[in-house]
């Protein structure tokens, strides 16, 4: 490994510290899968899972992709030295996400209470309140990605999971349904707040200019972005939906929605960890080349698949008992379907490192194209099989759809910036030390002995085909402890 400037090391600082807050995600997913559930019951859950699942789409489009927008343009403005024009950009996009999160919110309730037919006014109007919030709030943070701080940037997400554990079920204890939606809008509140305070020292009333010709180039890259984004938020937040009008139960949205929320956990910690090292590797792509960038994607990927090949091991060994020890037997459905999302998982980590690759290069239509395949491809293959298998029809989809839009990445973009795939290839094969303890199959607590055994071996193997070496772990090691 070769010596490392002091920006590469504080990016893998950073890196590091947001996958260590990816640890409490990962509590807090566990506390709301073994809480909110159980609470709310499968027909009340699914409400509030479609509700939430749909906002998500009017949050993205308002969002104008603010975190490929400020991974691109906040660098090269602190590398010039221009703090005017990174408050001039800042305070700009601030003031017109407040108009376009404003619409964004009354186009959710529409769709909410005309379409998807929610009775509950109230929910829907506090809902669509969080629509609001998130925009806002969402681009303090994304400002701190685009200055090389992605820690503090991975901390919106993380207060908010655990505001959201904390006020959900206590907004449904005392009002029901609309209670915890409440709860919902309160926690994005406390983020928006949270968020422009820390972003306060870019925020200047006199450095106000929404002016056509300051903002049109910014916003015709950040808009190619943010429909790639829609159009992959589409898919990942439409399946609820398409399993609502597929089978009309609500339940089955529930169960759908129990399983796919633990998959995005992992999901988009693979997608944090890939924008951390956006910024950085802008830079150096743009002083250095395409050499300089090739290890880090190589090394990037193996990384994410070796962890998609644990995730899919312990939801087959484990996940049969854990799932309704958690969340109650009446919730039993969600393990099977999380045991087929987590295979899910391989081609996230490709289509991530994808991503990055796309937004180094600044080619955001080969993101538009592959999130375009994954829509297509899901709600064609889903729609039937949730008609035919409900909810786990829907996760089955899931699969397609993500190779689809990892090989369209891929296949667009590794030959403009080439790099290894043989090391992500070798940890993929070394998942095969799994295949017994899977076939096993046994109960609680063998299973989790044999995974833990497995994982070892995993471990192991992938030291003796050289995909992670000592010396690699060494130097991870020294970067981290400074």
């Amino acid at each position: 490994m070769r010596v490392l400037g002091t920006d590469a090391r504080h990016t893998i600082r950073n890196a590091g510290l947001l996958m260590a807050q990816r640890v409490l995600h990962v509590a807090g997913a566990t506390l709301f899968a073994a809480i909110v559930p159980r609470l709310l019951g499968p027909a009340q859950f699914g409400r509030f899972t479609l509700l939430t699942s749909v906002s998500m789409w009017f949050a993205l489009l308002s969002g104008m992709g603010a975190v490929s927008m400020m991974t691109r343009a906040v660098p090269r403005l602190v590398a010039a030295g221009d703090e005017d024009g990174l408050r001039r950009l800042a305070t700009s996009l601030v003031a017109l996400r407040a108009v376009t999160g404003a619409c964004s919110a009354a186009g959710f309730f529409l769709v909410a209470t005309l379409v998807l037919g929610e009775p509950d006014l109230a929910a829907a109007a506090f809902v669509a309140g969080s629509v609001f919030c998130r925009t806002v709030g969402n681009l303090g943070f994304a400002l701190l990605l685009g200055l090389n701080d992605a820690a503090r940037w991975g901390m919106g997400e993380l207060i908010r999971r655990w505001m959201i554990l904390v006020l959900v079920p206590a907004g449904f204890l005392a009002e029901g349904l609309h209670g915890a939606c409440f709860g919902l809008l309160v926690a994005e509140a406390f983020v928006l707040a949270w968020g422009l305070w820390w972003a306060r020292s870019y925020l200047r009333r006199d450095a106000l200019d929404v002016s056509r010709r300051h903002l049109t180039p910014i916003l015709r890259m950040g808009g190619l972005f943010a429909a790639g984004n829609l159009l992959l938020t589409l898919t990942q937040r439409s399946g609820e939906t398409l399993v609502r009008f597929a089978t009309g139960s609500y339940e089955e949205v529930g169960f759908f929605g129990a399983a796919y929320a633990v998959h995005l956990t992992v999901a988009h910690a693979m997608g944090q960890l890939v924008a951390s090292l956006a910024p950085h590797l802008v830079g150096e792509f743009e002083q250095a080349g395409r050499a300089a960038i090739a290890p880090w994607l190589e090394r990037v990927l193996k990384y994410l698949v070796a962890a998609a090949v644990l995730c899919a091991a312990g939801a087959a060994l484990v996940g049969r008992d854990l799932v309704p020890a958690l969340m109650g037997t009446q919730f039993t459905p969600v393990a099977a379907n999380l045991t087929v999302l987590t295979v899910t998982l391989l081609t996230v980590a490709l289509g991530s490192v994808g991503r990055l690759q796309a937004l180094v290069l600044n080619r955001p239509a080969a993101i538009i194209a592959a999130a375009a395949c994954e829509f297509a491809a899901f709600w064609a293959i889903g729609y039937p099989l949730a008609s035919r298998f409900g909810s786990l029809g829907a996760c089955a989809a899931a699969l397609p759809g993500s190779t689809a839009y990892a090989w369209y990445v891929t296949a667009k973009l590794r030959p403009d910036l080439p790099f290894s795939l043989r090391p992500a290839a070798r940890a993929v094969a070394a998942s095969a030390v799994f295949i017994p303890l899977v076939l096993i199959a046994p109960a609680w607590p063998l299973s989790l002995i044999l995974f833990a055994g497995g994982a070892a071996a995993y471990a192991g193997l992938l030291l003796r085909l050289r995909v992670v070496t000592f010396a690699e772990i060494a130097d991870l090691k020294r970067v981290v402890r400074g």
